[in-house]
């Protein structure tokens, strides 16, 4: 077990469960919490048309899903954060998401969701080896970045955090794009931009952008000196996240430990565990 001594929130996990599976994820976040963790930001599918095999092909084939065989998460989201006493917040994940984008998110956010989560899925050359969104949904290139920036629009005009999967070293100029036109919003390229070198020049010129160590234990385990020189130069942007399923407490204690391993300054560190994911979150990890 990880002992704590500040609080920690994740900013980046999923769902794939459903409220059939409450106490399991209830235990799960009772360990949790005994290592410090305050809060969990939970990304939930949401399928407004397609049947089970279309919304396969934008979801990885390693993920085991415990949920909806169809994705329907919202609901039963809504339910686990109600059951675990608000320690999880419920961010919409758009990937499915086809119509009217604002009225789409308008209504899932008074249901009670605080953010949305994004990812950029243009080709079928994108680093999560899925289909991209244009054959999935049935769009051109053109709708399908129609789309994105309506998003990009929601999350800013609301005030609301956005985890944004995206490929730096691929597709920087778009990212540079998306934010030129919403400079406002509060946004976290996860996975250190995928790219650390090519997200640097991203990270440096935006000051709403931040980011999110998801998804790179192991990249951290092989080369912790280079990681943590990077944490340590955006200390005041980078925030924890373990990309876990729900059901999943053991890969959040890992990468708790895997931060505490890099033997950053107790400042950093703190900045990293609650501090940028509060300024991240903002409204959304209070109310």
């Amino acid at each position: 077990m990880v002992e704590a001594d500040r609080e920690i929130i994740d900013v980046h996990s999923h769902c794939f469960t459903g409220r059939w599976h409450a106490e399991e994820v209830a235990r799960g976040l009772e360990s949790l919490r005994s290592a410090g963790l305050r809060k969990m930001a939970v990304l939930g599918l949401i399928n407004t048309q397609l049947d089970r095999k279309a919304m396969w092909g934008l979801v990885p084939g390693y993920v085991e899903n415990r949920g909806d065989p169809f994705f329907n998460e919202a609901e039963d989201l809504l339910e686990l954060t109600r059951l675990t006493d608000q320690t999880l917040i419920p961010f919409v994940d758009t990937r499915h998401l086809a119509g009217d984008v604002s009225g789409v998110l308008q209504g899932y956010v008074e249901k009670g969701f605080k953010g949305i989560k994004g990812i950029y899925l243009a080709d079928a050359g994108n680093d999560l080896g899925v289909q991209s969104v244009p054959d999935a949904l049935g769009i051109t290139l053109k709708q399908y970045h129609q789309r994105e920036w309506e998003i990009f629009s929601f999350a800013q005009s609301h005030d609301l955090p956005l985890v944004y999967h995206m490929d730096a070293r691929r597709h920087g100029d778009i990212m540079q794009a998306l934010l030129d036109d919403f400079p406002r919003v509060r946004v976290d390229f996860a996975h250190l931009g995928i790219g650390r070198k090519a997200f640097r020049a991203i990270i440096e010129r935006n000051m709403n952008v931040y980011t999110d160590i998801a998804g790179l234990l192991p990249h951290i385990q092989k080369d912790p000196v280079g990681y943590r020189d990077f944490i340590i130069h955006y200390a005041d942007r980078v925030c924890f996240a373990s990309d876990a399923l729900l059901y999943q407490p053991g890969t959040v204690l890992a990468y708790i430990q895997v931060v505490k391993d890099l033997q950053l300054p107790e400042d950093i560190e703190t900045r990293v565990f609650s501090g940028n994911p509060v300024r991240f979150l903002g409204r959304a990890v209070s109310r």
